[in-house]
């Protein structure tokens, strides 16, 4: 499987918020990450910024 782990810059501060993330789905300004199992959590009013598959690094930043 290829999961991800998604991180949130906030203020210059880069924090992870998820890991093990198999499925991003957009809504506007809205992103829902969706792990391996099922769990969902929501990120409001971000936008990416950066997607290394290499890595296995998502980063959205605030709007």
């Amino acid at each position: 499987m290829c999961e991800s782990s998604v991180f949130l810059e906030d203020k210059g501060e880069i924090r992870e918020i998820m890991n093990r993330v198999s499925r991003i789905v957009m809504e506007g300004d809205d992103a829902t990450c969706i792990d391996v199992v099922g769990e969902q959590m929501t990120l409001q009013n971000v936008k990416l910024r950066e997607a290394n598959l290499l890595s296995r690094g998502i980063v959205f930043g605030r709007i």
